[in-house]
This record gives structure tokens, C-alpha cells and sequence, in this order.
């Protein structure tokens, strides 16, 4: 099984494990998923018909259908050998299965929040670098999203911890890309945790806060655009 495949099944087994820990005073808190308490959030990771009753007169039970849920991606994984390079039945390459890792890890956070726990900002797991590797795919066109047409910027994002990413990012013309490594001493410069980075992106978290928590650091115009307007969802 591949690197990704892993990572996302680790993801589902913290998510469930976590989702087995909700007391029946707990699905009304609130998360940091917008809009969405314990029980709305549960509802979305697991899909159409989390609520519905089992038979007729009969409860439904939101944990046991987060438990289908992960049964039947886990399966669409192992179906293929767990092999990124090929997509699953719904078309879940390698890139699909570090979405999911990035999905699955930030609902992570929302439920253990949401429940009032500590959550790591410090983790390293597989599936949190997965989850940046999708994350810093997609951050070029987001960037270059965000300026003014025919604005250049040169931006140094700098990852610590079980990430290794130190690039410039240069956009010229609407077009960005990774830009080689970076010049030591840039003046436009987004530092981050792999968690403060995809909290970040996901709409999670204030920057100042995660400043003033050591995860985050930013500095120049370009770097106080990124921390301020990067966002790729919300939930």
C-alpha cells in the first residue's frame, strides 16, 4: 500500500476512534467548521444519510454511519492494492488520496476542538504531510489568484518540522510557480508547521494566534496577503 493510501486509512481510524469518544451532551458544540456543531460536522464527513434511522422508529446513529463511510473508501483503497499511481472506482489517484488526507485532517481538528481537547500543532504524521503536499500543489494558483493582473511577487513559504519545503514562489504575469530554492534573508517570507500551514489554508485559525503559539511566522506585503486571503475552503 502506498504512502498516501496509508496515510488516509490512519486518517479515518483517528477520525472514527475520536468520533467513538462524543458523550450525548457533546453533538451541539460548536466547531470550527463553519456553521456545523459535533453533530452537523459528523453528518458531513460521513455523508447523505448519517441521520437516517435504521428501521423504522429507530435512531439514527451518526458514528455508525462514519463507520460505513470509512469502510467503503478503506475498501475502494484496498480494492486497487493501495496503489496511488491508479485510481480507485471514484477516481482516487494519488493526488485524490492526499486531498482526503487534507479533508480528513482538518475535520480532525474541527471534531477535537469541537470537544474541547488540545490538538498537537507540533504533529508530524504521514497524513498531515500529505495533506501539505496537496496543499502546497495548489498554492502557486492561488497566490497568483490573489494579486492584481500583471503584479509580480517573488514569496519564500518555508515548512518546518516533517515537511521539507523551503521555495521561492515567483509569479510573473499571472503565472506562478516554485521558483527553485530559497534566497536566504527574503523580505516576503510565510513560515509555518506543517499544521499551521494547512489550518491556514483551510480557514482555520487566526494568524495572529497562531503567531503568538510559534507556528506561524510571516513578514512583507506579499507574506501579510498570504496569512490574510489564502483560503482554499472553509469545511
Amino acid at each position: 500500500m502506498s504512502v498516501a493510501a496509508e496515510a488516509v486509512v490512519d486518517a479515518w481510524d483517528r477520525l472514527v476512534a475520536l468520533a467513538e469518544q462524543i458523550g450525548p451532551d457533546d453533538w451541539q458544540r460548536p466547531t470550527p467548521c463553519p456553521d456545523s456543531d459535533v453533530a452537523g460536522l459528523v453528518a458531513h464527513v460521513a455523508g447523505p444519510g448519517a441521520w437516517q434511522p435504521a428501521a423504522a422508529g429507530a435512531a439514527g446513529d451518526p458514528v455508525e454511519a462514519l463507520r460505513g463511510t470509512r469502510a467503503t473508501q478503506v475498501g475502494q483503497i484496498a480494492a486497487v492494492g493501495g496503489d496511488a499511481s491508479h485510481p480507485t472506482e471514484d477516481g482516487r489517484g494519488e493526488r485524490m488520496l492526499r486531498a482526503s488526507c487534507a479533508d480528513l485532517w482538518v475535520h480532525t481538528y474541527d471534531l477535537t476542538t469541537g470537544l474541547g481537547e488540545d490538538f498537537d500543532l507540533d504533529e508530524n504524521s504521514a497524513t498531515l504531510a500529505q495533506a501539505c503536499q496537496y496543499l502546497l500543489g495548489l498554492t502557486p494558483a492561488l497566490v497568483a489568484s490573489r494579486l492584481a493582473p500583471g503584479e509580480a511577487a517573488d514569496l519564500r513559504v518555508a515548512l518546518r518540522g516533517g515537511v521539507e519545503h523551503d521555495r521561492t514562489l515567483a509569479v510573473r504575469n499571472s503565472q506562478a510557480r516554485w521558483d527553485g530554492s530559497a534566497r536566504a534573508g527574503s523580505e516576503q517570507l510565510v513560515a509555518a508547521t506543517p499544521a499551521a500551514f494547512v489550518l491556514l489554508l483551510s480557514g482555520r485559525g487566526d494568524p495572529g494566534q497562531l503567531r503568538n503559539s510559534g507556528v506561524l511566522e510571516w513578514c512583507g506585503a506579499h507574506g501579510e496577503a498570504f496569512v490574510r486571503r489564502a483560503r482554499l475552503y472553509c469545511c
